[in-house]
């Protein structure tokens, strides 16, 4: 019998060959919206509980169909052939779950307001005041749902010790194409030493602060759906914003 550990594992290398089923980035009269979060909890749940009970039933009517006759041995036949439908059906499930079931969150600009929702109240930032921006990256150091080696690219509106974070995985050819890519700082582990530089220390500590928002309530957005944020925010923002 697979391990939890060894499920995930399965998980996460056939999610690496999924096509992305992200849903479009709505657009209405004077409103830019995008979907946070399209691999939502529940969602990666339901998709490793299809991957489990796809290869339980498989292997059931495999072993029915094509008996061993010697006991209690485990087919690996069986076990193989299991593996091989229920990633194939939990591809397929897993396509029409992203297109279907959005997890409510959206990421918005509504004239002069820009607006995270979904968790309780929602975060709104005024963008006709000064707003303050941080943007910072780091390695993802172990394997994810994403490749170790990969890039969490972050952004943080903050307006009155109010935090308004978005972020996206980026390879690091993704990350390297990026327009604006030189805004985004490198985020030291927190464990590494500052070494005198005491304005470098104090950007470390704002990017760390926002980076616990970010972790705890930031919004995920698709990669181009990060990128078409940027750029809306440019348009829109330019006198605070970061530009090239």
């Amino acid at each position: 019998m697979l391990s939890y550990r060894g499920l995930t594992v399965i998980y996460r290398l056939h999610a690496m060959t999924v096509t992305d089923h992200t849903p479009p980035a709505a657009v209405s009269t004077g409103v830019r919206r995008w979907p946070v979060d399209p691999e939502h909890g529940l969602l990666r749940l339901s998709v490793i509980l299809t991957f489990v009970g796809g290869s339980i039933l498989s292997y059931i009517v495999f072993t029915l169909l094509f008996p061993q006759g010697d006991g209690g041995a485990v087919n690996l036949l069986g076990v193989a052939v299991a593996i091989g439908i229920a990633m194939l059906l939990t591809r397929a499930v897993e396509g029409g779950l992203k297109r279907r079931w959005p997890s409510g969150r959206v990421f918005e600009i509504d004239g002069s307001t820009i607006r995270l929702t979904g968790k309780g109240m929602p975060t709104e930032i005024d963008g006709a005041q000064h707003v303050n921006v941080l943007t910072w990256r780091f390695t993802i150091s172990r394997r994810t749902r994403v490749p170790k080696g990969w890039f969490v690219v972050a952004l943080a509106l903050v307006q009155n010790d109010l935090y308004l974070p978005v972020y996206t995985f980026m390879s690091p050819d993704e990350f390297n194409s990026l327009r604006l890519n030189s805004h985004f700082s490198t985020l030291a582990p927190a464990k590494q030493k500052d070494k005198g530089d005491l304005r470098l220390a104090g950007q470390q500590r704002r990017l760390r602060t926002a980076e616990y928002a970010r972790w705890n309530d930031g919004g995920e957005l698709s990669n181009d759906h990060f990128i078409e944020a940027l750029d809306a925010l440019g348009r829109e923002f330019p006198a605070w914003m970061i530009s090239e």
